[in-house]
This record gives C-alpha cells, structure tokens and sequence, in this order.
C-alpha cells in the first residue's frame, strides 16, 4: 500500500527561481573550498605569506578561479533579483499567492528590489576586481553588498511581518495559513520569526567577521566568512517556500478531482468549457466565506453525475 504524499504541487514552478540561485552559490562555494584542499591549502604569494586556515573565498577567488568566482556570482545575482521581483509580480499583479494587504507593502517589495539589485551587483563587483589586484575597491564592494542585502531582507521580513500581524485580513481562499485562535497563530508570522532568527545570526556572523579580521586573526574572520556565505544560502530556501503556495494552487488547479473544497463541479469532469464548473477559491473570495477545512481526498466523478468518494 503506497502512502499518500502530504502535499502536492507543481514540480517546475516559480519557487524553483531561488532554489537554482542556491544550488549556483553553494555549488561555488563547495568548489572554490575543495579546490583550495586539493591543492594543499596554499597560502598564496599575496597573502605576504602569513599563515591562514581556511583563507578568504576572496583569496581563493583572485587565483584562476576568478572566472568561476565572477560567473557564479553573476548567475546567482540574477536568480536573487529574479526572487523578489516574481513575488512582487504574483503577489500585486496576479495573485497566485496571498495578495499585499496594505498599501505599504508593495513600497516595501519595490524597495527591497532595488536594494538586492545594489547589493548584489556588490557581489559581482567584489569578484571582478579581486583582493590582489584592487584591494581597496574590493573591500568596498564587500560592505556595499553586507549593507544593500541587508536592507533587502529587511524590507521583505517586514513585509511577513505585516502578513503575520493581521491574519483577519488575509484573503479567504489562503485562510489554510492560519492554525489557531491567537493573532499570531498563522504561517506568515512563522515565516517572520524564521526570518528574523536568520537576521540576528548573519548579523552575529557578520560582526565576528569584522571584529576578527580587524584583529588580524584572519582565520577566524575566514571561518565566519565561509559560515555567512552558507547561511546566506539559506536564505533563498524560506524565499522559496514564500513562492511555494503558487505551485500548490497550480496543482490544484490541474487536478480539480483531487481537491473538491476547491472545484464545485456542474456537469462531466472531463468537459474543458470554463462554464461548466466554478473555482471554490473565487467563490470564498467573493462571497467571504473561510473554512479551515481542506479535502485532500481523492474523488470519483462519474458521468455527469455527483461527485462520490472513491472506493479503495
């Protein structure tokens, strides 16, 4: 007997934009590391050889594989950009996922778009000009991206927060986000309280990088680097279950027999005309209706008849 999968949703979806940003950068992060073991973790002439373990990604990043420095960064650049402008675009444009409730939140979204596009263009800029070659203007891009991606998240967390604060006047067709009595018993509060868990510890992480490598004991300011690099991956990974809803309502959408709290159907299933049956989404949302209650139940539909469970 083959168990049923606790949730359902279209494979190749718009929540995939910030999986490949996070596949790209901890790919390079991975390889510029074990390419560093390989060769015997050098300290490379530069370095003015001072004694270091781990180095710098910069360090790593001025050898010959700056140009895996430079097309990685760029690649993943765009695909974070892409992030938030997709869940600008289906959050105010179209809907797929809960819509802005208040008027500054689209400020907030276009904000944090513009801050991530600076940031990150911070970060291809710290891998074109390398620490060996321009220093200063590295260093600089280094705060340039620490500041601008700062300022992205938290101008999206507060966008959660806003979410996770006035459950009442989510929309009735997302009203499965909410799990309890209290103001604060939603998913979008919970997805808050990730985020700012995430916030204060790059901030710690970010602090210990700074504070180590003013002190001249750099590898443990590299130690911290490598940490931030990767936990800033997993900040592409609560991004993507922000878009996630959209691919569980596609799936839906595909497979109305599925879900019948979401599709009254009139007439034969199997007839494509838009008319014959009327979406339970639209329809909550129009006669404001809620209900905490999800069908995830196969059904039967037979040939113009009802709709009757499926006998096993």
């Amino acid at each position: 007997m083959s168990s049923k999968p606790l949730i359902r949703f279209q494979v190749i979806h718009y929540y995939l934009i910030p999986i490949i940003a996070l596949i790209v950068w901890w790919g390079m992060l991975i390889a510029m590391l074990s390419c560093w073991g390989a060769q015997g973790r050098p300290i490379y002439s530069f370095m003015n050889g001072e004694y270091q373990n781990p180095v710098y990604i910069s360090d790593i990043g001025a050898t010959n594989l700056q140009p895996l420095f430079i097309s990685c960064s760029g690649f993943q650049a765009i695909f974070f950009v892409g992030t938030l402008i997709m869940g600008f675009y289906l959050r105010y444009k179209s809907g797929k996922i809960q819509p802005y409730i208040s008027k500054h939140q689209p400020r907030l979204a276009i904000a944090s778009i513009i801050c991530a596009a600076i940031g990150q263009l911070g970060i291809v800029f710290v891998a074109i000009f390398n620490t060996k070659n321009f220093h200063p203007v590295h260093i600089s891009m280094v705060g340039v991206f620490i500041a601008f991606c700062f300022l992205a998240c938290v101008c999206d967390f507060t966008i959660s927060f806003i979410f996770g604060t006035n459950p009442s006047k989510l929309d009735p067709v997302h009203d499965q986000v909410v799990f309890g009595t209290s103001k604060f018993a939603n998913l979008y509060f919970v997805s808050f309280m990730l985020k700012l868990v995430w916030l204060f510890a790059a901030v710690a992480f970010a602090i210990c990088f700074g504070v180590y490598m003013k002190n001249d004991q750099n590898s443990k300011s590299a130690i911290f680097e490598w940490l931030i690099s990767f936990w800033y991956g997993l900040l592409l990974v609560m991004w993507s279950m922000d878009l996630l809803p959209s691919a569980l309502r596609k799936y839906r959408f595909k497979h109305p027999d599925m879900y019948p709290r979401y599709v009254q159907y009139h007439g034969n299933v199997n007839n494509n005309k838009a008319n014959d049956y009327e979406s339970q989404w639209i329809k909550d949302a129009r006669e404001g209706n809620s209900s905490s209650e999800i069908d995830d139940n196969r059904t039967y539909v037979g040939n113009g008849g009802p709709m009757s469970p499926r006998l096993s």
